[in-house]
Parts: structure tokens; C-alpha cells; sequence
């Protein structure tokens, strides 16, 4: 029974580390987050990149349901006809990184037959490749005025999917992770 936590405890210490998700956040230090209770989309339809992988509507539709179930269990309500306390928009960007393995090194020593003949042996090597990554920007703006109140940040390893139900539940799990910084714990 006792081994049941520990596997558990480490199983769930992989999945924590393999997720791949860095998210950060920053925000206007003198906007009063508290008066924020209800939210509409800065626009109907995303601006495209000139990316057709991200300028997907099935993507868009993804991202923006995922970000009112977010809000909608935070509380926030989508404000259809009357004026919000904050709009919401958000981007998509794609940049190729360079990824190194970082460097090993061996060396390795032989014998020859009877100790008349050796050798040393010395082996380097790094694994150098270039990556895709993704990043999901969130913005929250001040209605009127469209200065930037909150902005959070998710970026990640950009995967291609063949399976809808992984992409959403990537997606949902990308955009949970940067909308667990909002509102920000403000002193």
C-alpha cells in the first residue's frame, strides 16, 4: 500500500514535468482587478498570422471556448448586450528555436593482448536541432480606453495533431495553465 503513494507520487511528478507549458504574466500594478466581473471578445474572429496552421477557425473556436469556461468558472460573465469590464483577445505565435542537448563527453581506455598495445579513446558530441515553438499571448484590455490591464503568456513545443479530441484537450490544458495567473494575486 505504501508503494501505491510513491509510484502515484512520481507518476504524477513526470506528467507535472512533462507537460512542456512555461507561462508567465504582467500586468498594470495600478488596475483595480477586483471590479473586473464581466468580459466580451475584442473581436469577432482572430487576426490572421499568415500561418494557415494557425490560422485555423477550428483553432480559433478552441481557444476562445476554453477561455470562457476559464472565465466562466472564475465568475466572469460574457457580457452579450451590455458593456463589459474588460475585453479579451489573444495571439498566436509561432518562432523556430534552436535546441542543443548540451555537450557529453567520454573516454574510454583499452589493453592489447599480454599489455603490449592500448589505447585511449575520446568522444564528444552534442545534439543540436531546430524546433518550432508556440506561444498562446491572452490579453485582457480596459473597454474603453484599450490600454493593456493583464497579459499572460503559454508557450510550448508546437505539435501537429491528427486526433481533434488531443488538440482540445492540449489547448484546454494550455489555456487553464496561463489562466490560473488571473486575476493576479495583487498586494
Amino acid at each position: 500500500m505504501k508503494y501505491r503513494w510513491v509510484l502515484f507520487f512520481i507518476v504524477t511528478l513526470c506528467f507535472a514535468a512533462c507537460s512542456g507549458i512555461q507561462v508567465s504574466q504582467d500586468y498594470a500594478p495600478s488596475a483595480d482587478f477586483s471590479a473586473l466581473n464581466s468580459y466580451q471578445w475584442k473581436s469577432k474572429t482572430q487576426e490572421k498570422t499568415g500561418d494557415p496552421r494557425l490560422d485555423n477557425p477550428l483553432r480559433d473556436t478552441r481557444i476562445r471556448d476554453a477561455v470562457t469556461r476559464v472565465f466562466e468558472g472564475k465568475g466572469f460573465d460574457l457580457a452579450e448586450n451590455e458593456t463589459p469590464s474588460f475585453h479579451v483577445a489573444y495571439q498566436n505565435v509561432l518562432r523556430r528555436k534552436i535546441e542543443s542537448s548540451g555537450s557529453s563527453g567520454s573516454v574510454g581506455f583499452g589493453v592489447g593482448s599480454y599489455g603490449r598495445r592500448g589505447g585511449v579513446a575520446i568522444g564528444t558530441g552534442t545534439e543540436v536541432r531546430e524546433v518550432e515553438e508556440g506561444s498562446l499571448i491572452i490579453d485582457v484590455l480596459n473597454p474603453e480606453s484599450g490600454e493593456l490591464l493583464w497579459r499572460g503568456t503559454g508557450s510550448q513545443r508546437y505539435r501537429e495533431y491528427t486526433d481533434p479530441e488531443k488538440t482540445i484537450s492540449d489547448i484546454n490544458a494550455l489555456v487553464n495553465k496561463i489562466l490560473d495567473q488571473f486575476p493576479p494575486a495583487v498586494e
